[in-house]
């Protein structure tokens, strides 16, 4: 089954909170509603459910007994509700006789105690060959997605998390397929994520990050033949800059970062401007101290 398909359920019976994974034909039959009008009416709340947050519809089964309900989010989300996240109470307990033997089942499939924590004693990790390059998002196995803001290296990058804004340098980047050990590798038994050996947390300021100091430290020179190569990669630099300014999924307060770092790089925002300084040379100075700078290591 789909984790999306599963029903988080709590019965709070007089305050006594039992937790239970359903599906929707088993959920139908817990609640036993014979009402069609009633029974109609308390599926559309949990249809509401469907790919939000947090929010549960509620049934009221009698005087003292409340069903809340929800359509599960994600493995992060099926964590929380077995560690009690969602409880009123510490004292709860998860009922795996009354859950569906499909959601238990799935449990065991993605490598998930009905404690909540995935047991990474049952699970097998499989190195993928994968590349990074700046502008791209991934996944990783705490449920955060990054973008890579620069590729240092092959393998180490420095990224942001897209929920909080905050960069970090991720040293020793590998993507990995997870699933059960002892199992062949399926769509459904197999989480795509990317993790890394050693992570330098920078903050989230953009402009105070002084990215040239890390490219000295993690990175690996970049191969720039001519004054044409050199130009290349400023136009790159600088639509990326200005991609990241217009990006709905970054912080506000990232892409005015990107924008204040725009205008320290190249003097401008704006696209006819830049355009015309570079066709001018005026960043050519970089190029030249570049120049000095190889002959020197030489």
């Amino acid at each position: 089954m789909d984790l999306k398909d599963m029903i988080l359920v709590t019965e709070n019976d007089r305050g006594t909170e039992t937790n239970m994974l359903m599906t929707l034909d088993d959920y139908k039959s817990f609640i036993a509603v014979d009402d069609m009008s009633e029974l109609a009416d308390n599926l559309l709340q949990l249809g509401r459910t469907l790919g939000e947050a947090d929010n549960f519809a509620e049934y009221y089964r009698a005087a003292n007994v409340t069903v809340s309900a929800r359509f599960c989010l994600d493995d992060i989300q099926l964590g929380h509700f077995l560690q009690g996240f969602y409880n009123d109470s510490k004292k709860f307990r998860f009922d795996k006789e009354a859950s569906s033997s499909e959601c238990v089942a799935k449990l065991k499939e993605i490598g998930m105690t009905d404690k909540g924590w995935v047991d990474d004693f049952n699970l097998h990790y499989e190195m993928e060959n994968r590349s990074f390059e700046r502008g791209q998002t991934f996944h990783n196995f705490n449920d955060h997605d990054y973008m890579v803001l620069e590729a240092l290296s092959p393998r180490n990058l420095v990224v942001m998390d897209m929920k909080s804004g905050s960069l970090t340098i991720a040293l020793g980047a590998t993507e990995y397929k997870r699933y059960p050990k002892d199992e062949k590798p399926t769509k459904d038994n197999t989480t795509i994520g990317v993790s890394w050996e050693h992570g330098i947390y920078l903050g989230s300021t953009l402009s105070a990050t002084n990215f040239k100091a890390y490219k000295r430290e993690y990175g690996t020179p970049e191969k720039i033949e001519d004054i044409y190569d050199y130009r290349a990669k400023l136009k790159q630099k600088f639509y990326f800059y200005q991609d990241m300014s217009k990006d709905d999924d970054v912080p506000k307060k990232l892409q005015n970062d990107f924008l204040h770092q725009m205008y320290e790089d190249f003097g401008t925002i704006e696209e006819d401007c830049f355009y015309d300084r570079l066709e001018d040379g005026k960043y050519d100075e970089g190029f030249k101290e570049r120049q000095v700078k190889e002959e020197k290591c030489r």
